[in-house]
């Protein structure tokens, strides 16, 4: 299954981190929209579907102000669409999701900083 062109929501509070892996996606010719919190990021996923051009997979910063983190915004997520690939990112190593993604709800982890290596092997692996 070739994976150009599949959709990635990528949300992080961060703009330039948003900047980086909005580039190192279109190096991977994969569509990317990026967004700032977790209430746009359910918003702009249930409005993709409506429209008849889902999502095949969501990145979402773990620690993030306001009240959906997440894995909060991740089980919004998937009462929209049950079976989205979803991939948790977090600049701290330590937490106990990056090691565990699978226990919170997660089908992988990625650590940032962002290595343009594991982000395409954990997509590739999640999209095969």
């Amino acid at each position: 299954m070739a994976l150009k062109n599949k959709r990635v929501l990528v949300l992080d509070d961060e703009e330039l981190i948003l900047e980086l892996v909005r580039d190192i996606f279109q190096i991977l010719e994969f569509e990317v929209e990026t967004v700032l919190d977790g209430q746009e990021a359910i918003e702009v996923f249930k409005k993709a579907k409506a429209k008849g051009r889902p999502f095949d997979l969501v990145i979402l910063d773990m620690t993030l102000p306001g009240e959906l983190d997440g894995a909060a915004t991740l089980q919004e997520i998937r009462k929209i669409d049950p079976e989205i690939k979803a991939v948790v990112s977090s600049g701290y190593s330590a937490e106990d999701i990056i090691s565990n993604a699978r226990k919170y709800g997660f089908d992988a982890a990625v650590p940032k900083p962002y290595s343009i290596t594991i982000l395409r092997e954990t997509v590739n692996n999640l999209l095969k």
